[in-house]
């Protein structure tokens, strides 16, 4: 879950790469510097540390970045030192993805079943789904083995309920007027 202040890093550094032209980079570049200050523990613990300056993290993060990625990350990453703010780096970066994907009109939705889907099954929900939401799908899945039967499938906080379990529990506030679990 992205926290407001990642969200805010995010939207904004999003908002300059599409008004410069140049989202798909800054993409690209803003994942290949998340998974090189947290690929090494070293790095990542370093950055982390409060007891080093700022200065010297800007310096290092510099050294090691500048001229290797889009200008606007470079200075994301050194507003984030100067901030002490370097971990939130992994959820601006997945908070820029989601905004992309949504951007290109690609909705990523989760969809939990009892069992495994098989493709044909796979192929069906993604339809559906490129139906409802009117633009292409990236369906990933989970086993939920207390669904029972059916699916639910969850996309921005919005969720499908599809279930037997959710029938039943719709049943429930419907005769009893509660729900009982």
């Amino acid at each position: 879950m992205t926290s407001t202040v990642g969200r805010s890093y995010a939207r904004a550094l999003f908002e300059l790469a599409v008004e410069t032209g140049s989202r798909d980079g800054v993409e690209e570049d803003l994942r290949a510097a998340r998974d090189v200050l947290y690929a090494d523990t070293a790095v990542r613990d370093f950055l982390g540390n409060r007891l080093i300056g700022r200065t010297t993290k800007k310096a290092v993060i510099r050294a090691g970045l500048a001229g290797r990625i889009d200008e606007r990350v470079l200075a994301l990453l050194l507003l984030l030192a100067e901030r002490g703010r370097v971990r939130l780096l992994g959820e601006i970066a997945e908070e820029f993805e989601r905004l992309a994907r949504l951007a290109r009109g690609v909705r990523r939705v989760t969809v939990a079943s009892a069992f495994a889907l098989d493709d044909a099954q796979r192929e069906r929900i993604t339809r559906s789904l490129e139906a409802r939401y009117g633009g292409r799908v990236e369906l990933e899945t989970e086993i939920r083995p207390s669904l029972i039967g059916g699916f639910v499938a969850e996309s921005e906080g919005q969720e499908i309920e599809l279930s037997l379990q959710g029938g039943l529990k719709e049943m429930l506030k419907t005769v009893g007027g509660r729900e009982d679990r």
